[in-house]
């Protein structure tokens, strides 16, 4: 996916673009989440894990299946290396953006906070990452 000015289908507004970065476990956005309002994701680039490039989607790492356990958000559909967003630092929130294409009519937000967000990896792990995706949140 590519940068793109033009809204995703039922957004209207761009509310930021930030550049993720890898090695942050708990990156922040100036993005504002007020609960149950809907938001629309776009991400697009490329990160790494110890020199493997993934993209915001993350892909299952068969040479890493016996630390599953220990990965940060378990949710469906997130995989190594996902993009993966946060309310805050609440765990139960944890969601996956991946690119954003999963969430074709929006992502409603469960509760209000500080949109965060990180590659999904395991939390002492984050030494090794290098790179950022860049992310599009809009309303």
């Amino acid at each position: 996916m590519t940068p793109s000015t033009l809204a995703p289908p039922g957004a209207s507004e761009l509310l930021h673009t930030v550049d993720v970065q890898a090695v942050e476990p708990w990156f922040p956005t100036s993005v504002m989440l007020t609960a149950g309002e809907r938001y629309f994701f776009r991400a697009w680039g490329n990160w790494f894990d110890w020199g493997t490039q993934h993209n915001a989607n993350g892909e299952p790492q068969p040479k890493l299946d016996k630390f599953l356990p220990y990965i940060r958000c378990k949710a469906p559909g997130a995989t190594w290396f996902t993009l993966i967003g946060a309310v805050d630092k609440d765990r139960d929130s944890f969601f996956p953006i991946g690119d954003g294409l999963r969430w074709p009519d929006g992502w409603v937000a469960p509760a209000s906070g500080q949109l965060r967000c990180f590659a999904n990896d395991v939390r002492i792990m984050y030494f090794n990452n290098t790179g950022a995706v860049t992310l599009q949140v809009w309303r």
